[in-house]
């Protein structure tokens, strides 16, 4: 049986923008253990990620042959990883990941984010996701899979798609029930 670590913060609307690596981690997590200290790692460079620190910070994390997965995205490799970083930093407009909670069973990282930035018309958008990382046995990304919900973060938005999906959304979705 392999120790399970979960570190949970919930943010209120106050601090949903405040870093979680401003205090620091929580003393029961295990400094010699080689995957923890890589998450951590992985999660202040993920809070802290600018444009500057893509090739600095967060991109030697990564393992040479690294696979990367959003609902966009499947590449393998540091240089296919930074390009899609580097498309979303001129994408968007202050880009931000807060880490809410993560947890480590073994070499594998489930991370619980939420990313805000503001589009070219300078709206203010909200994704909340989910992260698989593993880690090889140098503490590296070997893997990172993010999930998010599309539908409710993009499609939803578009004019026309975004009608038709609301609809189809009415139709699957119970009504309460009359009295």
């Amino acid at each position: 049986m392999t120790d399970a670590i979960l570190v949970t913060s919930e943010p209120t609307m106050e601090s949903t923008m405040e870093p979680m690596n401003a205090a620091p981690p929580p003393s029961f997590l295990d400094a010699d253990n080689l995957y923890c200290r890589a998450m951590l790692a992985y999660v202040h460079a993920f809070e802290n990620l600018t444009a500057a620190s893509l090739f600095d910070e967060l991109m030697p994390l990564f393992a040479s042959n690294a696979y990367f997965e959003d609902p966009f995205n499947q590449v393998v490799g540091r240089a296919a990883i930074s390009e899609i970083f580097e498309h979303m930093f001129e994408q968007t407009i202050t880009p931000r990941f807060v880490v809410m909670n993560y947890a480590l069973n073994g070499q594998i990282a489930f991370l619980r984010w939420e990313m805000s930035f503001y589009d070219q018309s300078l709206k203010m958008h909200r994704i909340v996701g989910t992260s698989k990382v593993a880690f090889d046995q140098k503490g590296q990304v070997l893997s990172h899979v993010d999930y998010w919900d599309t539908g409710r973060y993009v499609y939803q938005k578009v004019p026309l798609l975004g009608r038709l999906i609301r609809w189809i959304n009415s139709k699957l979705t119970p009504h309460a029930p009359k009295r």
